[in-house]
């Protein structure tokens, strides 16, 4: 009858635990990062006798997740193009909206501008159309300076969003330290009797941090998460983060650039290509390829002209036949 008993316990024991894990897996539905645990049950050891083996009911084998390692690196790597092309798309945002803005932008006073020349050149003799002309000018000057002021805004803006993404990502690293931590404390038993919503935590920090930055991830035996950037670069090992800084480039005052700093506080400056994907990236990539480039094109436009009208210009003569000098004022 005792043998009964107990055989009719280990069912409710299991029941219990069903019970349990469906409970906690509702409660957590909507959770970020949650995966769905599910208990698995297995027979007993049997009992063996003369006779043979007599069963003793059942028991729990495991509480496994629902996980599925090529799935989520799927995810992560989309999440963090997305992350990436919404930087950059809001930054260039600026760009466009100054350069293509028909009240903002050069078109309207180009035009101005060399509807001046043309009057000049129809009235050479009428010193209103001198005077207008000059006034032209001064506007095209001054937009010019507006515009390269508003770009170096967005150059601020940007360096100062750089250096707090590289902050966010040094916090990201060292909750994933912290969590290795707690993870290989709780898996005493081993990585097989695995600390479900420990992982999923880490998993979660882990998605957060890629969507900072790129990053690859290596399980190592003990059940820590390794993390690495670039092209291997170790931010996180075991229970260490190192730490990304936001230093002064040596090349360029003005600029931000990326180094890995060590335990021992020796920074590694990291090449830009090295730094893809997330947040970061996509900053990174932004200055590079556009920001730098419209604000150079904009020097050598206003330079090009300057140059150009300044030849012609000395050709001419004033009201007086004295030969001109140069219109605009071109920067040594």
């Amino acid at each position: 009858m005792s043998g009964l008993l107990s055989i009719g316990l280990t069912g409710l024991n299991a029941a219990q635990a069903q019970l349990l894990t469906t409970g906690h897996n509702i409660t957590n539905a909507g959770v970020e990062g949650y995966h769905r645990q599910t208990v698995i049950q297995k027979n007993a050891t049997p009992q063996f006798t003369g006779a043979g083996f007599f069963g003793k009911g059942t028991q729990i084998a495991a509480v496994t997740r629902s996980y599925n390692e090529f799935l989520e690196g799927q995810v992560l790597n989309a999440s963090t193009k997305v992350a990436e092309y919404t930087a950059y798309n809001q930054q260039i945002n600026q760009i466009n909206n100054l350069l293509a803005d028909a009240s903002s932008g050069l078109s309207s006073v180009m035009e101005g501008f060399f509807a001046g020349v043309q009057e000049v050149a129809s009235n050479p003799t009428s010193v209103a159309a001198r005077q207008a002309l000059i006034s032209s000018a001064e506007a095209l000057v001054s937009r010019f300076k507006t515009m390269d002021a508003r770009l170096t805004e967005v150059r601020e803006g940007v360096e100062g969003e750089i250096t707090s993404t590289v902050a966010q990502i040094n916090m990201m690293a060292g909750a994933i330290a912290e969590m290795n931590r707690r993870i290989a404390q709780s898996q005493v038993a081993g990585p097989s009797v695995a600390a479900n919503d420990l992982l999923d935590q880490r998993e979660q920090l882990v998605a957060e941090l890629n969507k900072l930055v790129k990053t690859s991830t290596v399980v190592e035996s003990d059940g820590s998460l390794s993390v690495f950037i670039g092209t291997g670069q170790g931010l996180v090992v075991g229970n260490t983060a190192n730490t990304l800084g936001a230093v002064q480039n040596p090349n360029d005052p003005q600029r931000t650039a990326i180094a890995l700093v060590a335990q021992n506080g020796i920074a590694s400056i990291l090449p830009e290509s090295l730094i893809t994907g997330g947040t970061l990236g996509g900053l990174l990539a932004f200055r590079a390829e556009t920001l730098d480039t419209a604000q150079n094109t904009l020097g050598q436009i206003a330079i090009g002209l300057a140059v150009a009208f300044n030849s012609q210009h000395t050709l001419g003569v004033d009201l007086s036949g004295v030969l001109g000098k140069d219109f605009f004022a071109v920067p040594e």
